[in-house]
């Protein structure tokens, strides 16, 4: 997979979750904003905050990006009360 993909391929997991998300009560564009917006926001930052040596280890920009869809999916499984 080439990384032009990569973009694609997390936004349409972020739509997935957030369809999750409406099939379970949630506001689907809040959910969908909620976990798409931030990622690359704190991509941008990582240098700034940790150093540009760490920043370009694959683990950390890997999990900071999944970070906040992992959440989302998380929250989503459960009903709304």
């Amino acid at each position: 997979m080439e990384y032009v993909n990569l973009p694609l391929v997390f936004l349409v997991g972020c739509a997935l979750i957030a369809l999750l998300a409406k099939k379970n009560g949630y506001s689907w564009y809040l959910f969908f904003f909620a976990i798409a917006v931030p990622p690359p926001l704190l991509l941008l930052a990582l240098p700034h905050a940790v150093g540009a040596e760490a920043a370009t280890l694959t683990s950390v920009r890997l999990g900071t990006a999944l970070l906040f869809p992992v959440a989302g999916l998380l929250l989503a499984l459960r009903r709304k009360r």
